[in-house]
């Protein structure tokens, strides 16, 4: 393919400064106590009000996506290997990332966790894994020094957010770093932005 679109979603590990602005009063990003769907669903989770059923294929997305009510019909496949799951992310096993406008959930086959971001009003975009373990209680664990290195950087005007960049995969899709990437936003023509994604 000519350019395989990559949503880049969870980053590599490393911690949040101190000198960031997002972690400065007012906002103090790692510190603040989340609003969003994420936080109210883990309240009505550890209360008793609400259970996630667990899939045996699955794990908690199916159960998750409808509590959050992101639609399945939302489903792409990107088959670069762009989160922290990434071994396990390939051409012939596409990673799923499911959206709606609060929330974007990635599932990886075989994956250790589902990756979350949500939208905060307070925060912007607050990032959070579920472990696919069944669980009496699942618990979302928020990923405040994960994923900040691309997602609280320059690429996303230092705040945390979303990063949607085109690449040129290799057949393994590894990204092919020296022949560029192009940052996809509003302005992006059309055929420059889905390329190489999975539909």
């Amino acid at each position: 393919p000519r350019l395989l679109v990559v949503f880049t979603f969870l980053g590599i590990p490393a911690l949040a400064s101190a000198d960031d602005d997002f972690e400065r009063a007012p906002i103090n990003y790692s510190k603040a106590t989340p609003n969003n769907p994420i936080a109210r669903l883990q309240l009505q989770l550890d209360t008793g009000k609400m259970q996630l059923p667990f899939h045996k294929d699955c794990g908690y997305l199916p159960g998750l996506l409808k509590a959050l009510q992101v639609p399945e019909s939302s489903q792409v496949l990107v088959f670069s290997k762009t989160s922290m799951q990434r071994s396990r992310i390939s051409p012939k096993s596409p990673r799923a990332l499911y959206f709606n406008d609060e929330m974007y959930v990635g599932f990886c086959q075989a994956g250790q966790v589902l990756e979350i971001s949500a939208v905060d009003p307070k925060l912007g975009t607050v990032f959070y894994t579920l472990d696919q373990q069944e669980a009496d209680r699942p618990k979302f664990v928020r990923q405040t020094d994960s994923c900040l290195l691309c997602h609280g950087s320059s690429q996303t005007k230092n705040v945390p957010g979303h990063i949607l960049r085109s690449v040129y995969p290799d057949r393994g899709g590894e990204a092919i770093l020296s022949l560029g990437t192009l940052r996809v936003d509003q302005t992006t023509a059309i055929d420059r932005r889905w390329g190489g994604w999975y539909v």
